[in-house]
């Protein structure tokens, strides 16, 4: 019988999947390009980040499609996310007012059971 996951362990498991997921959805062979500095060349999907427009702390949004999006590593570490630029690509791609929207649900309360989160693992792996 095979061990059952941890919460912690589900929760690790979907953030990986959810980061490939993100960072390989708008690849061209294998190459993306930064959402807030787009980067003259681009990189292959293994060497960016999938940056959170707001944090992953807030688990409404975490696993949210519009919040998180392809980010060089300078961008998303060395400069907090380039929030700002950020909010302005999800505003562009997605309609005016979204990044607010993204910033409203992210004071709500959500809660995810282990059920949810293998789905979304399944859904994103």
């Amino acid at each position: 019988m095979p061990r059952k996951i941890s919460r912690k362990g589900l929760v690790k498991k979907l953030d990986k999947v959810f980061s490939i997921f993100i960072r390989t959805r708008n690849a061209k062979e294998e190459l993306v390009r930064c959402v807030t500095c787009k980067s003259p060349l681009p990189k292959h999907w293994k060497e960016v980040d999938a940056g959170h427009f707001v944090s992953r702390r807030h688990y409404a949004t975490r696993w949210n499609l519009q919040n998180v999006h392809v980010q060089c590593k300078s961008c998303n570490g060395f400069h907090a996310g380039q929030n700002y630029l950020m909010g302005k690509y999800i505003d562009k791609t997605y309609g005016e007012g979204t990044a607010d929207e993204l910033i409203t649900m992210s004071r709500q309360i959500k809660k995810f059971t282990d059920q949810d989160l293998k789905d979304l693992i399944d859904q994103y792996s």
